[in-house]
């Protein structure tokens, strides 16, 4: 066990409780980025290790250090939540602005969700698939990197579970200690990030600086502040 990493032990018991991140988030209390960065091995430990290890389910001494058994006899993950009214679905936005521009500095790993946007099931299952409302959250863009395809002030719904890239599309990462909302592309062994704006430039990620990017999640579809006359 003590060889295995704290992102080992964690994605082990959340494997084990059933729970996505954001799940584990709410259940715990923590905020999403940091679960992020202790399940992708970006982060060596947290100050909330016991939220984390009671709403799993497990002992804290074992998640933290890989000490003794995973958990105590009888010990249970908290339940996830079920909303009485099973039609309604419900998607956080979150107090995250993501740039499309040369990055938003982070200020802080702790993120609050400011309101949440409902919808019947029906109506979200057109939008978002089978994914749970826990693996949907909203993002507010800032800047014009992304224009015209993203304007400053759009919403965007991210798939939250993408934590790592998959396919070319727009993400929303953190490099170094900016976020950003751009295309991701790769192209041979590098991670091409583009900006649909053509006076910025594009950059890479590659082997020597992928240790500082990790991906928040994949963006779904947006919606525009634009009003139009009529």
């Amino acid at each position: 066990m003590k060889n295995e990493t704290l992102a080992d032990r964690l994605n082990m018991a959340m494997e084990r409780s059933g729970m996505t991140q954001g799940a584990l988030a709410k259940a715990s209390g923590v905020a999403q980025p940091t679960i992020w960065r202790l399940s992708s091995g970006n982060a060596k430990g947290s100050t909330r290790i016991v939220d984390i290890a009671n709403a799993l389910g497990v002992r804290p001494d074992w998640l933290s250090s890989g000490d003794g058994e995973m958990c105590n006899e009888g010990q249970k993950p908290i339940s996830k939540m079920v909303d009485a009214d099973t039609n309604i679905y419900r998607v956080d936005v979150l107090d995250i602005t993501v740039s499309a521009g040369p990055g938003t500095y982070m200020i802080s790993d702790y993120v609050e969700v400011l309101h949440a946007i409902e919808f019947t099931t029906e109506h979200a299952r057109s939008l978002f698939g089978n994914r749970s409302d826990d693996e949907v959250k909203v993002m507010t863009v800032d800047g014009d990197s992304m224009s015209p395809t993203l304007n400053s002030g759009d919403r965007l719904f991210f798939d939250v579970s993408m934590r790592n890239f998959k396919t070319d599309g727009v993400y929303a990462f953190v490099y170094g200690r900016t976020f950003h909302v751009k295309r991701l592309q790769m192209q041979g062994d590098r991670l091409a990030v583009l900006s649909d704006n053509p006076t910025y430039e594009k950059w890479y990620i590659a082997e020597d600086n992928q240790d500082q990017f990790y991906v928040m999640g994949k963006a779904l579809i947006h919606e525009s502040i634009k009003y139009n006359k009529l």
